[in-house]
């Protein structure tokens, strides 16, 4: 599932730029080996650009969130500077996503939950069941359907770099196994805020709660709460092994990410270093995903060497509990509509 990204063709010896194509950051085909290049554009005014994430450092995400940072700086001579700011050391996600509709700045690493807030119909990628894996993932991204969504939250004022880093299958770990979804009644789990989490947890048998990630170790540990859905790559980095026995291997939820700036700061830089910033955050992405997608068994065998067990669980059962979900939030026949439109089944 390749698709070549745009490049600029020379540089010449009188600075000027060809003018490159492609829809960059709203692609969501295969990595381009090629960068695009730039010498000016704006003279020597430097445009900076703060990215937050709650991950940290150490996380494969992070790491290729740097590599876009260091390949855009190299790309457009250091006249696009962008500092990537982990932990959620910046501040709140929410917080974040306003500063930048206020046209400072700022951008996000977020995912298509938080982003229903302004385009409602986009939540449903954040839906149990909805992919089964990343390339069905990038399939949907090249839809009209999805398209859509991407001008509507231009119109709203937030401009989406790229929509296809990936952080893995979400799967439920706690105490207990939970094979079925009767086997989550009554069980309260961790789940991020917004309704396409919420509504899905709760079809799938649980009691969704929403707490700061940063805080999910803690509330296992006193027992505020009793499990909680979280992809491989968290689950390492956070130790959760240290108070969670079981993963029970639902992967309900294959977790994109989306990198989201404000359309205003967006509008002020040259068009070359637009095409610049799509092209090499949608490179950087896919490459980062596939890492993480090669890195899945490995990380699931530090999750037993730290003394989780593995559950294999009733798919089909789950499957059809998500159901209720779609039916809830209205989005059963856009589910559908989709589908058609991506050729997934």
């Amino acid at each position: 599932m390749k698709k070549l990204l745009s490049v600029f063709l020379a540089l010449s010896l009188t600075l000027a730029l060809t003018a490159c194509g492609g829809s960059g950051g709203s692609s969501s085909g295969g990595a381009s080996s090629g960068g695009s290049n730039a010498s000016g554009g704006s003279g020597d005014e430097v445009y900076e650009l703060k990215v937050s994430t709650t991950q940290t450092q150490t996380s494969m995400i992070y790491k290729g969130l740097q590599a876009a940072a260091d390949k855009v700086a190299a790309d457009t001579d250091g006249h696009v500077k962008i500092t990537i700011y982990d932990s959620s050391s910046l501040g709140a996600e929410e917080d974040m996503i306003d500063q930048a509709l206020q046209g400072m700045g700022i951008a996000v690493l977020t995912d298509a939950g938080r982003m229903s807030s302004y385009v409602n119909d986009m939540g449903i990628m954040n839906m149990a069941y909805f992919v089964d894996n990343y390339d069905d993932g990038c399939k949907v991204m090249d839809t009209e359907t999805f398209k859509g969504w991407d001008n509507d939250l231009a119109a709203a004022g937030l401009r989406v770099l790229c929509y296809n880093y990936y952080d893995g299958a979400r799967s439920f770990m706690g105490p207990k196994e939970y094979k079925t979804p009767a086997d989550l009644k009554g069980v309260v789990c961790r789940t991020p805020g917004a309704d396409p989490y919420v509504k899905s947890i709760e079809a799938l048998g649980a009691t969704a709660y929403n707490v700061a990630w940063s805080e999910v170790y803690n509330s296992i540990q006193t027992k505020a709460i009793d499990a909680c859905e979280v992809q491989y790559t968290s689950a390492v980095s956070s130790k959760i092994f240290e108070v969670c026995d079981f993963v029970s291997k639902t992967e309900h939820i294959n977790l994109f990410n989306f990198v989201v700036c404000g359309e205003a700061w967006f509008n002020k830089l040259p068009a070359e270093y637009q095409q610049i910033l799509k092209d090499d955050f949608f490179s950087c992405a896919y490459d980062n995903a596939q890492e993480i997608i090669a890195a899945q068994a490995d990380l699931e065998q530090q999750l037993v060497e730290g003394g989780m067990t593995i559950v294999e669980v009733d798919l089909d059962a789950f499957k059809d509990a998500a159901k209720t979900a779609y039916e809830q939030l209205g989005w059963t026949e856009l589910r559908e509509q989709v589908y058609q439109e991506a050729g997934i089944a």
